[in-house]
């Protein structure tokens, strides 16, 4: 390994370790060691052991130095802003984007000698929708540090360079709107790109061509069945722009001019205007770096090292920003190159190396599989864990997927750039070249969902069964392929992993068993409501929504599936609000749902009805509307569904839901506000409940006392995140605790259990 692989890989550790477990007073504490070491071994050491020693050192000792002066330095302009509501300037980063309630915008604070503050502001009123990158405005916004939401720690936002958050920004003023800039000329240029996909290709592939050409997710994250499967078969990773398509970008341009001193001087800055528009992702930068520095090598009269090229992306990555290092895109970009650098070619090695010499179109064939699939396997062997640690998943069909798919990723992101090219100059044109790619995204789309049917095309590793029997697994494999074993070694791997697998499957489906018991349980997702009710084999939903950016939806199947369970029998949605109903799509895209349950809908304060309903049509389940009571049994659990009792409100108009088990009652209240809780008691004839599951996330103008003192319960739980509506409310805490109910929080404790015969477990 060169002089740089050394040094980088060191500082990339050092800050790594900064990052996750080392406390900000420490940093210089373990510079100054590092340091030291680095020098006694210089020391001590001969040959090029003392200058391996040397450079580890030193690099060890300035990640730490830069990640503690990078957090002193800048973030702290950050923190002195943390909790405080003040007006302040900036310069707008890139157009807003809209969402349900709200519009957020990314923004640079302009403060006389302070370093400029990267911002996301969140808009309420609509004034943020017709900022430009480049304008200049004034605001008055309450800040938070980008670092935590509530007292959950993330790394999503800061990796990407997030300094705070502006919250209800409000009063915006603008300055000055001086237009498309030479700095904001990217923005500009992406938006175009992305309008431009929108208007020539097919509404079923514009999503994923824009995704592919840019980054750019939104459009096709509201296609949640193509999601889905692309998500459970293991081929999300085809449209996060990445290293990928700066190869597939750089080939066609060498393909076209040849491989000459043009070609390389024309690659670069076509390469960088492309990592511009796909926003910079670290994933492309490093990709960037890497063929810039094989394109230069022979310039100063080098040959071209893999690592060392890699070594560098990543010490430039992390010079800019050492918080990148916990990104997840960061993690997996560098994970995937480096399994493609080490494993790949012994895999591919050892796949080629009994096909016979000569040319023939079978081994042409042949060579392009096992080329296909060892660089598949020799990312995967990488990412797997991180992908497992951060997602929970698994998908088991990746590699067939990738061998089936990759090919078509080639043409269809050529083509559909010179499609796009073709669309600037003469729209008609661009819409004939559009059949091309739309036809390989709609092969591609087909391959996904057909490989994501099968219930085990990928598995959640929730529970200790599952995580040991993944980490064996790939223990097994990755000491397989390190070591360079014989590859028929993978064949008894697999067949005891796919033994062990059955096994537990098998003892979780025994535990589902009909008569075996009753589980009720609240999860945790933040300012939403979700709730899953297992009876015997029997599975219900209700609820399952999210206004804190949780995906609900995801949320909901992996808690089901870990039970062992691929199913749902009954879902229920109280009424058509984000927090209770967003997690529609997602549900009926990924698990068997028999029978919707859901009020009348108005059509009056959202398109969310006609999304849940489309949905559900979609994935041909039965549609019930609660007009009257209804009575449900699943199993030995009977469930009554108690209609709307109010007409104004989308909460007034929500249904509530009694859940009965062996004496275990429990009621679950939706939304519904005090006056539609008197109604509730007065009208129908409630049991005195064990477990009460509070309405409207704890709110003061819900669970009333009248309704408190009708049905007596012993324990309520309270649903909720972090929210801006002070939400659950004291006078609610109040009357809970006055009357002597325990009160649990899925903010407070996560997902909130209750078995049979358990009530002082939970």
């Amino acid at each position: 390994m060169r002089k740089l692989a050394w040094f980088a890989f060191s500082f990339s550790f050092a800050v790594f370790v900064s990052q996750y477990f080392l406390p900000l007073r420490f940093m210089p504490v373990a510079a100054g060691a590092c340091g030291a070491l680095g020098l006694l071994a210089f020391a001590l050491l001969r040959g090029n052991r003392r200058r391996a020693a040397l450079l580890l050192g030193l690099g060890l000792a300035s990640g730490f130095l830069w990640n503690f002066g990078y957090d002193t330095l800048i973030f702290s302009g950050a923190r002195e802003l943390d909790g405080v509501e003040t007006y302040v300037t900036a310069s707008v980063v890139d157009f807003p984007v809209d969402q349900e309630y709200r519009t957020y915008v990314d923004v640079k604070l302009r403060r006389e000698g302070a370093v400029p503050l990267k911002a996301r502001a969140y808009v309420y009123d609509g004034s943020a929708e017709d900022l430009r990158p480049g304008d200049t405005v004034t605001f008055t916004a309450l800040f938070s540090t980008a670092d935590t939401v509530g007292e959950t720690e993330i790394t999503s936002f800061t990796s990407r360079g997030y300094f705070l958050f502006a919250r209800n920004a409000r009063d915006i003023r603008v300055l000055s709107s001086p237009g498309m800039t030479f700095t904001s000329f990217h923005r500009y240029l992406a938006r175009a790109i992305r309008e431009k996909i929108k208007g020539t290709f097919p509404q079923s592939a514009s999503g994923f061509m824009t995704a592919l050409l840019t980054g750019d997710r939104t459009e096709l994250d509201r296609d949640t069945a193509a999601s889905v499967a692309m998500e459970r078969s293991g081929i999300t990773h085809i449209v996060a722009v990445s290293g990928m398509h700066v190869a597939i970008l750089a080939g066609f341009l060498f393909a076209v001019l040849g491989h000459s001193a043009l070609a390389a001087v024309l690659a670069v800055p076509v390469m960088l205007v492309f990592m511009a528009v796909s926003g910079f992702s670290p994933s492309v930068v490093r990709a960037v770096v890497m063929q810039a520095a094989l394109l230069a090598a022979p310039l100063f009269y080098k040959e071209n090292d893999s690592l060392t090229s890699l070594s560098l992306a990543m010490l430039i990555l992390l010079l800019i920003n050492p918080y990148a290092v916990a990104g997840v895109s960061f993690q997996l970009s560098f994970a995937a190159t480096l399994g493609i650098i080490l494993v790949t070619p012994v895999i591919q090695n050892k796949l080629t190396s009994r096909l016979p010499k000569g040319k023939s179109l079978k081994k042409g064939l042949a060579l392009w599989a096992s080329g296909t699939l060892s660089t598949t396997l020799g990312a995967l062997l990488f990412t797997t864990p991180i992908s497992a640690y951060y997602f929970g998943s698994v998908s088991l069909v990746a590699p067939l997927t990738n061998l089936l798919v990759l090919w078509a990723v080639t043409p269809a992101f050529i083509v559909g750039a010179i499609t796009v090219g073709a669309a600037f100059i003469w729209l008609p044109m661009g819409r004939i070249l559009a059949y091309i790619p739309a036809a390989l995204v709609k092969y591609i789309l087909f391959i996904a969902g057909l490989c994501a049917k099968p219930y085990l095309s990928a598995v959640f590793l929730d529970g200790a069964a599952m995580r040991v029997w993944f980490a064996l697994t790939y223990l097994s494999v990755a000491v397989i392929a390190l070591l360079k074993l014989p590859a028929r070694r993978l064949i008894y791997v697999f067949s005891a992993s796919a033994a062990a697998l059955a096994c537990i499957l098998v003892a979780a489906d025994l535990l589902a068993s009909p008569g075996d018991g009753y589980a009720l349980t609240v999860l945790d997702v933040g300012q939403g409501e979700s709730v899953v009710v297992t009876s015997g084999k029997y599975t219900a939903v209700i609820d399952s929504g999210s206004s804190s950016g949780i995906d609900a939806g995801k949320a909901t199947e992996r808690y089901v599936r870990s039970q062992g369970r691929g199913a749902v029998d009954l879902l229920v949605f109280t009424h058509y609000h984000e927090d209770h109903a967003g997690g529609a799509e997602r549900l009926f895209a990924s698990l068997d749902v028999s029978v919707l349950a859901v009020p009348e809908p108005r059509n009056d304060e959202s398109s969310l009805d006609e999304e849940v309903l489309a949905a559900a049509e979609r994935a041909g389940c039965e549609i019930i509307f609660i007009d009257s009571e209804t009575v449900m049994t699943l199993g030995e659990t009977v469930m009554t569904l108690f209609p709307p009792l109010g007409s104004e409100t989308e909460n007034e108009r929500g249904i509530t839901v009694s859940v009965s088990a062996g004496g275990f009652d429990t009621l679950i209240l939706g939304d519904i506000p005090s006056a539609q809780e008197r109604q509730l008691a007065g009208k129908y004839d409630l049991p005195d409940v064990e477990c009460l599951v509070v309405s409207h996330h704890g709110s003061a103008g819900s669970t009333c006392g009248e309704l408190l003192d009708e049905i007596r319960p012993e324990t309520a739980i309270i649903s909720v995140g972090e929210n801006s509506y002070g939400h659950p409310s004291p006078e609610t805490l109040e009357r809970l605790e006055s009357r002597g109910i325990k009160v649990f929080r899925t903010d407070e404790s996560g997902n909130i259990r209750i078995e049979t015969g358990e009530r002082n477990g939970i």
